[in-house]
């Protein structure tokens, strides 16, 4: 199975300036509108920036291929988190973390 590209800046999609309601809750950043969320109370449109549009895709598609039985790996959850050069890795998968 092929999967699409991440959408990023530039890309032709609607990308405003604004909040980034994912990971890394950056301000003034160029987000995209990822999909609304219900909650008990209310409803609301998500918005994302690129990296964590990213961190997302990553996420759904490991999971997915894990359903489907195709491939080994698990999903580590980053438990063990690390500060380098101003940065956030996960100290066991050693991925970065954009929070």
């Amino acid at each position: 199975m092929t999967w699409p590209p991440v959408a990023q800046t530039g890309d032709g999609n609607v990308w405003v300036t604004g909040a980034c309601w994912l990971y890394c809750r950056r301000e003034g950043v160029r987000v995209l509108w990822v999909g609304s969320v219900r909650t008990p109370g209310t409803t609301g449109d998500v918005y994302a920036c690129g990296p964590c549009i990213a961190e997302l895709d990553r996420i759904v598609r490991v999971t997915s291929q894990e359903r489907a039985g195709t491939t080994g790996a698990t999903t580590c959850e980053h438990r063990w988190l690390e500060k380098r050069n101003g940065k956030t890795f996960c100290g066991d998968c050693t991925r970065q973390l954009y929070l």
